[in-house]
């Protein structure tokens, strides 16, 4: 005979409510609007609304919805065990331990020379992408431009002799750097995030380092890829890896 305990172990799908909250949350954290992640999921502008208000939708679209926002297409319909609260709270916390030794950085798409000064008077510089392997060699580039530009602010402030012809002008290299940097974006259909911070390093006679990020976001994976006004960065860096980099 079933009991009522019985019953209540049986693995149900989450609750509407539940999926509602997940996917504004996911929504949110790619910076897209509603229409967004309609045109990603290839459903209706009205069934991510119905989603969002905690209606019942078909496990299709469920699905539709959870590929397009990364995740497996069974993420939001396969059933499960309801946890104890002690559980579902160690769940969460597991959830967000990609979070654990990394920092909030403010980034925005490289477009002004200011940017350009600031990133290239850093310490080191953190490349990063997320597009195929053949973006790699794009992504070195940017940074052999920036380290071209921060040498040559050494050598137009005397730290570095000789200084450079006097016919040399600086604003000519960043407008080299950007026509590159245009080229790649359109190759790649692609953003170039920027920005800067300080963080710990293993070196003990330089404890601390100010850090240049810089970063390619797809635009054909997130089309708000631009709106992007973070990224999550190490807080502690090896200075051996850095140079790994270069």
């Amino acid at each position: 005979m079933e009991t009522l305990s019985d019953h209540a172990k049986v693995p149900e799908p989450p609750p509407p409510d539940s999926v509602a909250f997940f996917v504004r949350m996911q929504r949110d954290l790619w910076r897209w609007k509603q229409p967004t992640l309609a045109a990603m999921a290839g459903v209706s502008l009205t069934t991510v609304q119905r989603i969002e208000r905690g209606d019942t939708v078909s496990a299709e679209n469920l699905s539709k919805v959870a590929v397009a926002l990364g995740f497996a297409a069974d993420y939001l319909t396969v059933p499960r065990h309801k946890l104890p609260e002690d559980e579902a709270i160690k769940a969460l916390e597991n959830s967000l331990a990609w979070m654990k030794g990394k920092v909030e950085v403010s980034v925005a798409p490289l477009d002004t020379e200011k940017q350009l000064r600031a990133l290239s008077s850093t310490d080191m510089i953190v490349l990063d992408s997320d597009l195929e392997g053949e973006a790699a060699d794009d992504l070195a580039e940017l940074r052999e431009w920036l380290d071209l530009i921060s040498f040559m602010r050494c050598c137009n402030s005397g730290l570095i002799a000789p200084k450079p012809d006097r016919n040399f002008r600086m604003r000519e290299l960043y407008d080299d750097l950007f026509l590159c940097l245009k080229e790649m974006q359109r190759r790649h259909q692609c953003v170039c995030l920027v920005g800067t911070y300080t963080a710990e390093t293993d070196a003990p006679k330089i404890p601390i380092a100010t850090v240049a990020v810089m970063a390619l976001r797809s635009k054909v994976r997130n089309p708000a890829a631009s709106k992007l006004g973070v990224l999550w960065c190490e807080q502690r860096i090896s200075w051996a890896s850095a140079m790994e980099q270069m």
